[in-house]
C-alpha cells in the first residue's frame, strides 16, 4: 500500500496502535484515554513518506493538591520518516529565521526534535510506526510560610515505542533540556521567565 491511515483501520486495531503510546502518559497523569484516542483517529496516520500529522484539540486536566497539570497531544510522528526529517544546511538556516519570528510552542518543540540527529534515530528505530508528542504545562503554588509563588513547567512529552532504557533516558533527557519555566509576576496575569535548569 503506498499509504496508510489509521482512520480505515478498525476500532479495535486503532486502540491497540494509540493504546501503546498513550499508556506513557502515566508518567505525567493517569490518562483519559478515550479522549486521546479519538483525537489519533479523528487526525489519521501520516501518509507513507509524511513526517507528521497534526492531533486535533484535545487537553486533559489533572490536579493534585497545589499542581495542576495540563497535557495535550499535538503531533503524530511517523517514525519511517524521521531519518530524513533532520534539518541541516539550508533548511536549518530556514527555520531558524522563520523560528526567530514564532511564538508558538509546539514549533519549537517540534524543531528541537529536527534538530537533534540522536532522537530521530531512536524514532527511526523504534518497535512502532508512529510516535506521539504532547505538551505538558504544570502549574505549581510553591509555599513558604507567608509567601506564595506561582511557577508554571512547559516541556514536550515524547511517547516513543522502544524499549530500551538507555533511549528511554535519553528522551527523557531531551525532555529536561528542552523544559521552560515561568515565575508569576506578584498581582498581574503574566508569567516571567524563570532559571534555565528545571527538574520535571
Amino acid at each position: 500500500m503506498s499509504r496508510s491511515y489509521i482512520k480505515t483501520l478498525d476500532r479495535l486495531k486503532v486502540s491497540n496502535l494509540a493504546g501503546r503510546l498513550i499508556a506513557g502518559v502515566n508518567r505525567v497523569m493517569p490518562p483519559d484515554t478515550a479522549l486521546f484516542h479519538e483525537a489519533v483517529v479523528r487526525a489519521g496516520a501520516p501518509a507513507r513518506g509524511q513526517p507528521l500529522r497534526y492531533l486535533p484539540y484535545n487537553q486533559q486536566v489533572h490536579s493534585d493538591g497545589d499542581t495542576t497539570t495540563k497535557l495535550s497531544l499535538v503531533v503524530l510522528f511517523n517514525n519511517q520518516s524521521m531519518e530524513r526529517f533532520f534539518l541541516k544546511g539550508v533548511r536549518e538556516k530556514l527555520s531558524r529565521l522563520v523560528f526567530k519570528f514564532s511564538f508558538n510552542i509546539m514549533d519549537r518543540f517540534i524543531r528541537s526534535v529536527r534538530l537533534d540527529r540522536k532522537l530521530l534515530q531512536i524514532m527511526a528505530g523504534a518497535a512502532g510506526e508512529f510516535s506521539i508528542m504532547g505538551i505538558v504545562e504544570r502549574d505549581e503554588i510553591v509555599r513558604r510560610r507567608f509567601i506564595r509563588r506561582r511557577t508554571r513547567l512547559i516541556y514536550p512529552l515524547l511517547l516513543i515505542p522502544t524499549g530500551d532504557a538507555a533511549k528511554r533516558d535519553y528522551i527523557l533527557q531531551f525532555e529536561r533540556h528542552q523544559a521552560i519555566r515561568k515565575i508569576k509576576i506578584p498581582l498581574l496575569p503574566f508569567y516571567r521567565k524563570g532559571p534555565r535548569s528545571v527538574e520535571k
